[in-house]
């Protein structure tokens, strides 16, 4: 397991384009390691998971702030689509505020989980904006409805209405957080890596696919895992009444 820790609490670790830069970085490193079986991503400090993009930076001239805006949006778009593309499951820690980009980043992870002061909300409409880049992962998430109320109204929502909306798994108590999402993770981490890989990969072809399409591309994924080593392996230990031993092929 490897923990991502967005770290600038005292701005509420909002990215900014080094630390997306970054981000990406690390994913792809960690995406590459045989090490790493299963991601975990965090805000620093007790206040934010991450408040989304900082534009505190950009430029007074406006010619200069277009390419400044421009240049921030592809690296956070860079940002999604390494978690999209990840071979591994990641988990995310939402300890605080997930407004804007952050709840996009809360959204595109695999399972997410929350203490009780998270708050969740794409308040772009408050200052004129729209939450352009986020839409795609909140609408996989929660649907079109739960995100045009978010978005039409800028409010944040709390972690138990969160998980009502599916953006959530579950909530814990402060104290509790980080020890619950390690204890899913280490556990998570002992799972088969190749049925984790092929079956996290065949779960994003199929959004958006025809049904019937989707099923048999489904069919032959089942076939092409079946004949990998860690899943014969699996099924040897499990007729041996022992632990598998997996070695990622």
């Amino acid at each position: 397991m490897a923990t991502i820790i967005l770290n600038r609490p005292d701005k509420h670790n909002a990215l900014t384009g080094e630390m997306m830069e970054d981000f990406v970085s690390i994913l792809n490193e960690m995406n590459n390691s045989s090490d790493v079986r299963v991601l975990l991503l965090t805000g620093a400090g007790e206040k934010s998971f991450c408040s989304g993009a900082d534009l505190g930076g950009m430029s007074e001239n406006n010619e200069q702030h277009i390419l400044n805006y421009k240049a921030h949006v592809t690296k956070y778009k860079s940002c999604l689509l390494a978690i999209h593309q990840l071979k591994k499951p990641i988990i995310a820690a939402v300890n605080g505020y997930a407004l804007a980009g952050g709840l996009g980043l809360a959204a595109v992870c695999d399972i997410t989980f929350a203490n009780e002061r998270a708050l969740f909300g794409a308040p772009e409409i408050n200052v004129g904006l729209w939450g352009m880049m986020i839409s795609a992962p909140l609408f996989q998430t929660i649907g079109s409805k739960k995100t045009y109320e978010l978005f039409y109204t800028g409010k944040k929502v709390n972690a138990l209405e969160a998980k009502e909306m599916g953006l959530v798994n579950a909530v814990y108590p402060d104290s509790e957080l980080m020890g619950e999402v390690t204890q899913f993770a280490r556990q998570l981490a002992k799972r088969n890596p190749t049925a984790l890989t092929l079956g996290r990969e065949a779960m994003q072809m199929i959004q958006g696919m025809d049904y019937e399409k989707s099923l048999n591309y489904l069919r032959d994924q089942v076939l092409i895992l079946g004949e990998t080593e860690d899943s014969k392996e699996g099924m040897t230990a499990f007729l041996e009444k022992r632990e598998a031993i997996w070695n990622g092929r």
